[in-house]
């Protein structure tokens, strides 16, 4: 259909800011909503169709409990797009849909600015055609669970929400539809893109890479508050300019929390005051997470008060309650105060390209988010890295193998310092001919990624044809390409040698503040080994003085290649070697004892933990 007028810039729905609860009280109701503009789109995959369905999702909205299928909702209604969508309503499951569409929408789009990439979704394994399937759309269930939880299902590629019967006063509603809360909305589709970016991170490997999945998407849900400026202003003004007391913008999931553990949210992110020793003691996947969390909005707190104390100053006022500001005084510190986070979420989701292909640990994660922002943006003229490696360590998290947290000691090593030369020569990239070209559409993106995967796979084995080894290849990857007395023969292997998987093969183009533009080659190439619980197992397994016997589970290792597209030049390899047993031990203790991390273990999952949940099932 031809149109006479150009499209429109964006596409404007209304949801709650935060869950029905704030739009039922004086106190907040006036900014209890918020309409997200998403990108209208001309192509013909950038439609939005009834339920709502586009290319990135597809919301189905069954509701098993009741036997009901309700009608979708059809976005492109001429009376709805006169009025930015349905008006909120807990009332009518056709809002319903529209609030879950346009809160992971929001969300995609955050990852793909902080990223430089559209967002793919983890890919199905078709063992039949020895190859990784793509998955078009994440399925989007609004009304899937008659229970209090939400959760990601990596079996079903679909965030699915449930909805329950209070009996707390306080939650001030019968009935509670987590659909309806832009927290748990926000942090169930974080969980599906980075299952997305990094699939072995659902595994349970140590007590940080069980919490991180959980903290990452607590800290996109936490920090996607201050998008909302009405709330974020009228916080300033409430709290005389301070984000130190607890608040709406400082918690997560109020009506939820109200209505099953009575607490005024889920989880609270100030008030706390940093205690180092507490990650020692911590390992309940929520719980350990809230820590990694903590230390993000620290650094937040902090580069926002740095940024903010010249603007007090000038208008000779001090941060506390009872203070009341000045209406344009409040306009500025809203404007550094969404900044702040702004650039805090930013260099959180950067550092997602930076970490290693397996077994992520929380100081890992420090160090990539300095790596990443100093790749980017080379002169920290406001000191966010600083802020951010101050915040970890008044948390206790500490980054292994680092002379101090100072920044400069937090980046992660070149090749050339941690192997003395660079594995990975020019003529070696031209050999592997790559498809570097733009690709704009999902699904081409898709076919080139796994195109330039199975490019690199090749390469890679061209080592085992030729029989010989390229010893620093092998050193710099973790991993092994041939078998020896001091190889391990637990490693997965085939006809004759260990089998090796590069995991993905990602472009991604980035511009900084100053017109930088970073032009990088992600690889990540892992290997498997068989884990037993019984060490004694483990020795001979590993010795092969025996058969195979079954795995109790499957232990991994590998390397992250960072390159350079601009220098073809290799310039990190963040790495966890396959013989690394000290990694080993500490995977079989959690497999052994799965009630007391705070998860279920199947072992037909590989580790895998289902469901990624908004709340801990036995909490």
């Amino acid at each position: 259909m031809s149109h006479q007028y150009p499209a429109p810039p964006a596409r404007r729905l209304r949801v709650y800011a935060f869950d029905p609860q704030t739009a039922s009280r004086l106190g907040s109701v006036n900014y209890a909503f918020a309409t997200i503009s998403l990108p209208w789109g001309t192509a013909e995959q950038d439609q939005v169709q009834p339920g709502p369905i586009n290319d990135y999702v597809e919301v189905i909205d069954v509701d098993p409990a009741s036997r009901q299928f309700y009608d979708p909702v059809d976005l492109n209604d001429p009376y709805l797009l006169a009025q930015d969508g349905l008006t909120p309503s807990e009332g009518n499951p056709q809002f319903h849909q529209q609030m879950v569409f346009a809160v992971a929408m929001k969300i995609i789009h955050i990852f793909e600015r902080a990223l430089g990439r559209k967002v793919i979704w983890a890919p199905h394994w078709n063992p039949a055609r020895n190859t990784y399937e793509p998955v078009d759309k994440l399925r989007i269930y609004p009304h899937a669970l008659r229970e209090a939880n939400a959760y990601y299902s990596m079996a079903k590629r679909a965030l699915l929400f449930g909805y329950f019967r209070s009996t707390n006063a306080s939650a001030a509603a019968s009935w509670i539809f987590t659909a309806l809360s832009h927290d748990i909305v926000a942090h169930e589709t974080t969980h599906a893109v980075l299952d997305g970016l990094h699939r072995r991170y659902a595994e349970a490997t140590s007590v940080d890479s069980l919490a991180f999945h959980e903290a990452f998407a607590d800290i996109v849900a936490l920090m996607s508050h201050f998008t909302l400026t009405e709330a974020v202003s009228a916080h300033i003004q409430d709290k005389g300019g301070s984000f130190d007391q607890a608040g709406l913008l400082s918690g997560l999931a109020e009506q939820f929390a109200r209505g099953t553990v009575g607490r005024t949210s889920l989880r609270q992110y100030v008030g706390h005051a940093p205690r180092p020793e507490l990650l020692a003691v911590t390992t309940e996947c929520h719980e350990r997470g809230a820590i990694l969390v903590a230390a993000v909005f620290d650094a937040f707190l902090t580069i926002y008060k740095a940024r903010t104390d010249d603007l007090l100053r000038i208008g000779n006022v001090t941060r506390g309650e009872g203070k009341r500001l000045n209406t344009d005084l409040v306009a500025r510190l809203t404007r550094e105060a969404v900044k702040s986070a702004d650039h805090v979420l930013r260099m959180c989701i950067r550092a997602l390209d930076y970490l290693p292909p397996v077994d992520v640990r929380f100081g890992e994660f420090l160090r990539a988010i300095i790596t990443a922002d100093t790749d980017l943006v080379p002169d920290d003229l406001h000191n966010y890295r600083i802020a951010f490696a101050e915040a970890f360590r008044g948390r206790g998290i500490l980054a292994e193998d680092c002379l101090s947290m100072s920044p400069e000691n937090l980046l992660w090593e070149t090749p050339e310092q941690m192997f003395g030369s660079n594995p990975l020569s020019v003529d070696d990239l031209h050999s592997l001919k790559l498809d570097l070209t733009p690709h704009y559409t999902r699904k081409d993106i898709h076919n080139s990624s796994e195109a330039n995967r199975k490019k690199v796979h090749k390469w890679l084995r061209q080592q085992d044809e030729d029989k010989t080894v390229d010893l620093a290849w092998e050193n710099a990857l973790g991993v092994y390409f041939m078998f020896r007395e001091s190889v391990p023969h637990s490693i997965a292997s085939g006809r004759l040698y260990p089998k090796v998987e590069v995991h993905s093969v990602r472009t991604t183009r980035r511009a900084g503040p100053d017109g930088q533009d970073l032009r990088q080659l992600v690889i990540e190439v892992t290997q498997r080994r068989r884990g037993y619980f019984d060490p004694e197992q483990q020795k001979k397994a590993d010795a092969g003085e025996e058969e195979p016997a079954t795995a109790d589970f499957i232990f991994r290792g590998g390397a992250t290649l960072i390159i350079d597209l601009k220098e073809e030049l290799l310039r990190y390899v963040v790495r966890k070697p396959i013989v690394d047993d000290a990694r080993l031990d500490e995977q079989r203790k959690i497999l052994s004892n799965p009630e007391g991390f705070g998860f279920t273990y199947n072992p037909n999952q590989s580790g895998e933990r289902e469901p990624f949940a908004m709340i801990h099932r036995g909490q």
